[in-house]
């Protein structure tokens, strides 16, 4: 990238947000370009806090008859730089805890509804276990699960 040139795709971002609002400008991962200024070892020339420094000017030029609104989500809601969540750009915060127990074992029981499941799979266990890093349990692992047991149990049969 050249110098600048992240800045200008921030402010066509939200060019093409104001063209065609209204309209929802959302941030997923808004940590990985909205750090707290002054501490990014080995930052090209400052481009990340200038990255920064235009979203708080865009955001500041939002005419709020224009309903562009501006959601942003992070797991690492610490490192995000304080001047975003001031009032009048992310104002509002919205906690959405990991899943517990019995949230999971839903999560688990949802993904495998089309599944074929051996009897048994102990899915309460499942979800016991389970160390949960983000709010959705991944098809992939369940059915990743399910095939190993099957397999398991094939081979102990047939060995």
């Amino acid at each position: 990238m050249w110098f600048g040139e992240s800045e200008a795709n921030v402010r066509d971002v939200f060019d093409k947000a104001r063209a065609a609002a209204p309209c929802v400008l959302f941030f997923d991962e808004l940590d990985s370009i909205a750090k707290a200024r002054g501490g990014t070892a080995g930052d090209a020339g400052g481009a990340a806090d200038r990255v920064i420094n235009q979203i708080l000017t865009e955001m500041d030029g939002m005419n709020s008859k224009k309903n562009v609104f501006i959601i942003g989500a992070t797991n690492r809601p610490d490192i995000i730089d304080s001047a975003i969540l001031r009032p009048g750009r992310l104002d509002q915060l919205i906690y959405i805890p990991l899943p517990d127990e019995a949230s999971r074992l839903q999560i688990f029981k949802a993904n495998l509804r089309r599944t074929p499941v051996a009897k048994d799979v102990d899915m309460t266990f499942l979800s016991k276990s389970t160390v949960v890093s983000l709010v959705l349990i991944s098809q992939k692992f369940v059915r990743e699960h399910v095939s190993l047991r099957f397999v398991n149990r094939l081979r102990r049969k047939f060995a």
